[in-house]
């Protein structure tokens, strides 16, 4: 029997544009791969006419899922909540892909704990995008497989800075913290972190603190001392990224796509991780090159940090930060973790 090429499958649902960036490097093998995110429609409050305006988006989305399914032998979803809206499209043998609520937080709600951990046994083959999830997804699935997070890496050359950007420093360096600020984020530690930094870095020619205004605990953190900058588009976004002298990373033990966007950028970046979780167990998970290494571990003060960013700041260590980030978190190394779940399974 010949080995399956997986020429065409069908992404449903697009999380932090991991099934995009897995498509585009699938079309580089030649392969046919096809995105589709979930259906998104506003409130249907007011008129009829508006009501209808709604249901008729939703079947229109429905065509188009039933066109795509029945254009692809292969189906991989993006999150367990997806088949609550698409389950029918899910057929007998399925790919699932977990990125992060639905397997660390809905799994143990009891409106969604039956539909999360079903789907998971159900699945044919179960991926997970960061290293944190492995305890979370392992008591269900032990054969589940990390593919790590993929992130595009930027073309050489420095991109303009944003107009806000270039308005809160008056062009002085910044330091930025690329993560929404919330508690799942590691918030109040980096909102600490972010008050004793402040309070480090002064006078006319200390970096500027920038932050991003996104999240429940954004109002904290610019009472800390970060200048928040509005929500942008994703180019405007990597091209703050590029262009800090710093990034400091959420403080919850895991490299995100925003601090991995900082890697490719050849940015320092700052970000304790836990040891349990670096362990070594994957490629990726031995010793990123991020500001401290593994050692610094998550459960110090913030005091610890702040001596650590001065250090960089004063005397900057040298790091191939780009290309461990194209050997890890490439799109092409994802699509390769991918394939190589699929033929494993027999999927």
């Amino acid at each position: 029997m010949a080995e399956p090429d997986y020429l065409s499958v069908l992404h449903l649902s697009d999380p932090a544009y991991t099934a995009t960036l897995l498509a585009r490097a699938a079309e580089g093998t030649g392969r046919r791969w096809r995105v589709l995110p979930l259906a998104t429609t506003p409130p249907a409050r007011g008129t009829a006419q508006q009501v209808l305006r709604k249901a008729a988006r939703g079947l229109g989305w429905e065509a188009e899922l039933l066109t795509a399914r029945m254009r692809s032998r292969r189906l991989h979803v993006h999150s367990a909540l997806a088949r609550r809206h698409a389950g029918w499209a899910f057929g007998r043998s399925f790919a699932l892909h977990l990125h992060g609520t639905d397997i660390r937080s809905r799994q143990y709600e009891l409106a969604h704990r039956d539909l999360v951990r079903g789907t998971v046994r159900d699945a044919h083959v179960v991926f997970y995008s960061t290293p944190d999830l492995r305890e979370h997804v392992s008591p269900l699935r032990g054969d589940a497989r990390l593919v790590p997070v993929p992130v595009p890496l930027p073309e050489h050359g420095a991109a303009e800075l944003p107009g806000p950007v270039r308005s809160a420093t008056g062009g002085r360096e910044y330091l930025f913290f690329p993560s929404r600020w919330e508690e799942v984020k590691g918030g109040a530690a980096q909102i600490a972190l972010a008050r004793t930094l402040a309070a480090a870095v002064t006078g006319p020619s200390a970096p500027v603190l920038l932050g991003l205004d996104w999240g429940p605990l954004a109002a904290e953190a610019a009472a800390a001392g970060v200048r928040l900058l509005p929500k942008m588009p994703h180019a405007q976004f990597l091209a703050t990224v590029a262009g800090a002298r710093l990034c400091i990373g959420q403080l919850s033990g895991v490299l995100g796509a925003s601090e991995l966007d900082a890697l490719a950028s050849e940015v320092p970046l700052a970000a304790p991780l836990n040891p349990s979780w670096y362990d070594g167990s994957h490629p990726s998970l031995r010793i990123p090159p991020v500001v401290g290494g593994v050692d610094l571990g998550v459960g110090g003060g913030p005091d610890e940090l702040v001596d650590l960013v001065l250090e960089e700041l004063a005397s900057p260590a040298s790091r191939s930060t780009r290309e461990w980030v194209r050997e890890h978190h490439s799109p092409e190394a994802a699509l390769a973790e991918v394939l190589a779940g699929y033929r494993d399974s027999g999927w």
